[in-house]
C-alpha cells in the first residue's frame, strides 16, 4: 500500500512538473477566447436592448423607473425606482413621486400620483447615428398640464424633464422598461 501511494505521488509530481508550460498557453488562449466571446456577447445584448427600446417607444408602452430625481438647481437625490416613475401606456400617462418612508402625501406613499391622457406625442431620432430618442409629450392630468421631455438611449438609459405652468422643473433619471416587465407600485391617484 505504501509503495502504491509513493508511486501515485511521484507520478502526480512528474505530470505537474511538465505541464505548467502547456497550462500557461492554454490559460492564455482560453482567456483570449473568453474575452472575444464576452465582446461578442456584449454586442448581441446591446443590439437586443436597442431593438427592445425601439419597440416600446414605437408602441408607446413603457415605464421610466427613476433612480434619481432632481429639481431645476440640479441637486440629485436617490429614490426607489419602484415608486418613482413615469408610465406611458398608449394615450394614457401616470406620473408618481413617492417616499420610502410613506409619510404624508395624497397617494398614501409620501408623495403624489396623477394620471391623465397624452394630448401630444412627438418622437425624434437624434445623435450621430440616429439611435437615441428625443420625445416631447404633453400630458393633461387632474393636477394640471405638463410638458415632458424624454431622452432615451439605445441602452435603455433615460431621463425626463417635467415642467408645468408654474415655475420649476422636476427631472427623472433612470431606465425605461417595457410596461409588461415593470414592477412599479402605483399609489392612489388624485
Amino acid at each position: 500500500m505504501k509503495k502504491f501511494i509513493v508511486i501515485m505521488i511521484s507520478c502526480t509530481l512528474a505530470v505537474n512538473a511538465y505541464s505548467p508550460e502547456e497550462t500557461g498557453l492554454d490559460v492564455k488562449a482560453t482567456r483570449k477566447l473568453t474575452k472575444e466571446q464576452r465582446i461578442e456577447l456584449r454586442k448581441i445584448q446591446e443590439e437586443s436592448m436597442a431593438r427592445m427600446v425601439d419597440s416600446i417607444v414605437e408602441t408607446r408602452k413603457f415605464v421610466l423607473e427613476a433612480d434619481y430625481l432632481s429639481n431645476q438647481t440640479g441637486r440629485r437625490i436617490n429614490v426607489n425606482s419602484l415608486i418613482n416613475f413615469i408610465m406611458v401606456d398608449s394615450a394614457r400617462i401616470t406620473i408618481q413621486i413617492a417616499s420610502t418612508t410613506g409619510i404624508g402625501g395624497p397617494n398614501g406613499m409620501g408623495g403624489i400620483t396623477t394620471s391623465g391622457r397624452i394630448s401630444s406625442f412627438k418622437i425624434n431620432k437624434v445623435g450621430r447615428d440616429k439611435s437615441n430618442y428625443s420625445i416631447r409629450l404633453i400630458a393633461m392630468t387632474s393636477t394640471g398640464t405638463y410638458d415632458i421631455f424624454l431622452n432615451i438611449s439605445p441602452t435603455s438609459h433615460a431621463d425626463a424633464t417635467l415642467s408645468g405652468i408654474t415655475p420649476g422643473k422636476l427631472n427623472y433619471f433612470g431606465n425605461i422598461k417595457p410596461l409588461t416587465k415593470s414592477k412599479v407600485f402605483k399609489g392612489m391617484s388624485i
